[in-house]
């Protein structure tokens, strides 16, 4: 609305609630202030269908309606990857103040696990190019405290593992392999020969099935006693998955380039931090007390939706990801590119590097690119004895591109061209 003297008036105060808004007042924002708004390219896609959500409203509503297929006897259905590395650390019992190696890169949950266990994480740096750790410096950071080593694939990429699984091998330390980000269907199943692979089936995975997880055990007596404890948990309830059904129902609207773009514009006029909106919706487990919300078992409906998206799960996704990164990073300036030498990856997101990362984010949103340096919740944890290399991967520097697989090939080039020209402009 405009007063007398020609100015606009808000029709709302920043920060007002969004439950106070009126219909009516709504809509006059988005006439106002909406019509010349370019489309906003979201910053991924939920893997899941309407079809598969209306299914697992129907198993919250039917639990007993189909049967689970037999659990394979290695692997073991968990609430959560946090929940199963939690499990089998309870089943192994390390002496306190055991060393694991980590990589030193992960969400924070996992290392908060280690230490409640009364273990000690002991960093390896990851390398921007290649998204590996060094089995040298691995084997250098041994010591006769050192009982295990978690191995986080990161991006998508999948790390090399034969040289470290040999190093642990040698030193007889147990492998734990994170995958969480690194679901590939038939590409990748975890390394043979290590004791404890994880696959997080969560709600922004690849394939996810809201939440979930499989907990692949290649020991005997590690599955056997991990699968009691695991049963001595109650199951979640049906009502608070049936809640995340609806919810990812709603957020799954985003993925529409005409709605998000109304829904940024919209909470950023509202004076809110667009990025903690996004992430209330999408964080798994918030709060503090971590172990309240992982120990338990997936309800039934759960299983069956994990179940189904295990069987159902689309191969071409992957190529369709890969497709889409080199078609944005390939013309790239060297020094922009993360994972760039990774033999495997599959850009369950795409990050670049830049030494001005406000400064980019802000350039690519005014084109109409949605990009952050928070999609993801991963910290780095530090190693005081050890002087950063150029090499390492570093998160501060980060900006997450869109891996919004339904970019047209102009959209793509445009993406690319902008981020090459603010290159130019920063020599």
């Amino acid at each position: 609305m405009r007063s007398s003297s020609g100015k606009r008036h808000n029709t709302f105060r920043q920060g007002q609630p969004l439950g106070s808004l009126g219909l009516t007042t709504i809509l006059l924002y988005f006439q106002q202030t909406l019509s010349p708004i370019i489309n906003m390219i979201p910053r991924g896609k939920l893997y899941i269908s309407y079809r598969d959500l209306f299914a697992g409203v129907y198993y919250c509503l039917n639990p007993g309606s189909a049967q689970a297929s037999r659990q394979n006897e290695s692997s073991l259905v968990c609430l959560s990857v946090r929940t199963g590395f939690d499990l089998v650390l309870r089943a192994l019992n390390l002496p306190a103040g055991s060393e694991i190696l980590v990589t030193d890169i992960n969400i924070p949950d996992m290392f908060r696990i280690i230490t409640a266990h009364n273990l000690v994480a002991v960093p390896l740096p990851v390398n921007k190019h290649t998204l590996n750790i060094s089995a040298v410096q691995m084997e250098e950071a041994i010591t006769p405290n050192t009982k295990a080593i978690l191995i986080t694939h990161l991006f998508g990429g999948i790390m090399e593992t034969d040289k470290i699984i040999a190093v642990a091998k040698k030193h007889n330390l147990m492998v734990f392999e994170d995958c969480a980000q690194a679901y590939a269907g038939a590409i990748y199943n975890g390394d043979p020969a290590s004791d404890v692979v994880m696959f997080s089936f969560g709600f922004i995975k690849t394939n996810t099935a809201v939440s979930g997880a499989v907990i692949k055990i290649n020991n005997e007596d590690l599955y056997a006693i991990t699968n009691a404890l695991n049963r001595q948990y109650i199951r979640q309830g049906t009502s608070r998955y049936l809640k995340k059904l609806i919810k990812v129902s709603y957020v799954k609207l985003l993925n529409n380039k005409a709605i998000y773009t109304l829904f940024y514009k919209f909470i950023i006029a509202l004076g809110k931090d667009f990025e903690q909106v996004l992430s209330g919706f999408t964080r798994g487990f918030p709060g503090d007390d971590i172990f309240k919300q992982i120990r338990y078992r997936p309800c039934r409906a759960n299983e069956l939706m994990l179940q189904r998206k295990l069987e159902n799960f689309k191969q071409e996704s992957i190529a369709q990801r890969v497709q889409l990164a080199n078609d944005v990073l390939t013309d790239l300036p060297q020094q922009y590119k993360i994972g760039s030498q990774n033999k495997r990856h599959t850009y369950w997101v795409m990050p670049v590097e830049t030494d001005d990362p406000g400064a980019l984010i802000i350039y690519l949103r005014e084109h109409g690119f949605d990009v952050s340096q928070k999609a993801s919740s991963l910290v780095r944890l530090n190693s005081a004895d050890v002087a950063p290399d150029p090499d390492d991967l570093q998160l501060d520097k980060l900006v997450y591109l869109p891996a919004y697989v339904a970019m047209s090939k102009s959209e793509r080039k445009k993406l690319s061209d902008l981020i090459i020209d603010f290159a130019i402009s920063k020599w």
